[in-house]
């Protein structure tokens, strides 16, 4: 996999404790503005390379973090990841 993938939640508070883990994990990302198409209430969503995934996604899991989910551009658009992340539901 290739490209950026954003990881969007359910308020800014669950980013902000999202970026506290990843910071302390050592996890490289950048916070940015999300797309308005990528749903949730909250306006910024955290970026990163595609090889952090599954360590952000056990990471999220583990901390009970409230995610709308990880998305991808593709084709001018983005493409909602699967992931067995069950904080997702």
């Amino acid at each position: 996999m290739s490209g950026i993938i954003y990881a969007v939640f359910t308020t800014t508070h669950e980013t902000m404790r999202a970026e506290k883990f990843l910071k302390q994990a050592g996890i490289k990302f950048r916070t940015a503005i999300k797309p308005r198409s990528l749903g949730g209430s909250c306006q910024m969503a955290l970026s990163f390379a595609p090889d952090s995934l599954n360590r952000i996604i056990s990471l999220a899991t583990a901390n009970g973090l409230g995610l709308v989910g990880f998305f991808i551009e593709k084709n001018g658009g983005w493409e909602k990841l699967s992931t067995a992340n069950p904080a997702q539901s």
